[in-house]
């Protein structure tokens, strides 16, 4: 009876390798996809076509593309009607631009009506140009995107980095730190 238990657990051992194995290359498989997809939406952020909810000039509630961004450190941020948090990120980002200059901070808009996020931008005295999400950056990050979050892009339009809820002045420079931007002086 002996040979037949040790018999038994080998079987069992061979079948629960082989399952971890394939659950193993599953999860793995699933991470590169993941992976690849996310930075395939995120590249595909300088092609879509997005509402201009402030400007200047005429350009103003005109459909324009991030296209004029390629080639510099970009940072998106994503902010939202009466977001406590998403106020306080705004004060950050300002102060970035005077420590960052080259790098291009824009705000993208989520959960609310154009007029309420043009609101949001006029209370907070925006600078930045900013754009309304739509749907296929919104569907990117999630439904029910979190703000504020914060996607950096390097200069080659890679996605550098992602941060979700609220990131310090000290968080963010450390990031671009660790990720070696450049666009920053020592």
């Amino acid at each position: 009876m002996g040979h037949y238990v040790d018999a038994q657990l080998t079987l069992a051992y061979a079948m629960s390798s082989s399952l971890l194995k394939a659950l193993l290359f599953f999860c793995l498989s699933s991470l590169v996809f993941v992976s690849y997809t996310q930075a395939a939406n995120a590249e595909s952020i300088y092609q879509q076509s997005l509402l201009r909810l402030n400007a200047d000039d005429h350009s103003a509630s005109t459909m324009q593309t991030l296209e004029n961004y390629q080639g510099k450190p970009l940072l998106a941020a994503f902010f939202m009607p009466n977001c406590r948090w998403c106020q306080r990120q705004h004060r950050v980002l300002k102060k970035l631009q005077h420590s960052c200059p080259t790098i291009q901070t824009i705000m993208l808009g989520v959960q609310g009506s154009k007029q309420k996020l043009r609101h949001e931008l006029k209370r907070e005295k925006n600078t930045f140009p900013a754009y309304l999400a739509n749907n296929n950056i919104i569907q990117a990050i999630g439904a029910q995107s979190p703000v504020p979050m914060m996607l950096f892009f390097n200069q080659q339009g890679k996605l550098v980095f992602k941060t979700v809820g609220y990131t310090s002045e000290k968080k963010l420079t450390s990031l671009l730190t660790q990720y070696k931007v450049k666009a920053c002086p020592a």
